[in-house]
């Protein structure tokens, strides 16, 4: 009689734990991801994905919530429509928090210089492979700035250029403009506009930029912490669903 007793509480710590260890593991490389994300590196379609400043790299595989949960949401389109396989792969460049202006746009280029060098590799080791560069906010930035270098050769296996929330998005660029409304955003980027996207990827590219989000539709003089707009806006699941139909879209324009 005084041993069942016992026996339940051990059973109930063991389930606590095991419940918090998968609560933990939620948005990490959970087992349940693996329908969607596959781990094989030469993948049908493999996202090279930048976070924004300051997000953990060691969480949402490396690149932030909101890219993690958009390609997720891809995924399923994906797989709604083709046997595509999927994996996501992170650029992890430095994108702690800096003091000056200066030191930002360095750990910017440096990571563009990940993202390319790492395409590259890719582009020789995976010949079937199509690619995605997916970047939310400061990884937004290191996606346009990594796609203004781009060979022409690398540009032909670029399925996906999908800058969200971009600093320097560039209202004039002819490329897809997506405001998650009718009408669309006008502003430029908070840090101005960037360099028009390589010609042989504007096929392939997407800036997305909600009302409200002055980080990438600043209409006054830079300054001032990103607003909750920009912070919570693209990681909502239904944001996510509408930014992931945006970007299938364009997959299915690129032939994936």
């Amino acid at each position: 009689m005084t041993r069942r007793p016992a026996r339940l509480a051990v059973l109930l710590v063991s389930a606590l734990l095991m419940g918090g260890c998968f609560s933990e593991s939620s948005g990490r490389n959970d087992p349940t991801d693996r329908s969607l994300l596959v781990g094989q590196t030469c993948a049908d379609l493999v996202v090279l994905g930048a976070r924004g400043s300051t997000q953990d790299p060691d969480l949402n595989f490396g690149v932030g919530t909101e890219v993690r949960l958009t390609v997720e949401q891809l995924a399923r389109r994906l797989h709604q429509r083709s046997d595509t396989t999927l994996r996501i792969e992170a650029i992890r460049y430095d994108s702690s928090k800096t003091a000056t202006l200066e030191a930002y746009q360095d750990h910017v280029a440096r990571g563009a210089r990940m993202m390319t060098s790492r395409l590259d590799t890719l582009g020789q080791r995976c010949p079937d492979s199509r690619f995605a560069l997916v970047g939310f906010s400061q990884g937004a930035q290191v996606v346009h700035a990594a796609s203004v270098d781009v060979s022409a050769s690398e540009a032909r296996r670029v399925a996906l250029v999908a800058m969200i929330a971009d600093p320097r998005r560039n209202p004039s660029d002819d490329i897809v403009q997506w405001s998650y409304a009718a009408a669309p955003v006008t502003g430029h980027g908070r840090l101005g506009s960037g360099t028009p996207i390589d010609p042989d990827l504007r096929r392939s590219a997407i800036a997305l930029c909600v009302e409200g989000d002055e980080i990438c539709n600043d209409q006054g003089a830079p300054g001032g912490p990103p607003s909750a707009t920009h912070k919570h806006f693209y990681e909502q699941e239904s944001s996510a669903r509408a930014t992931a139909r945006q970007l299938d879209r364009i997959l299915a324009r690129s032939g994936v």
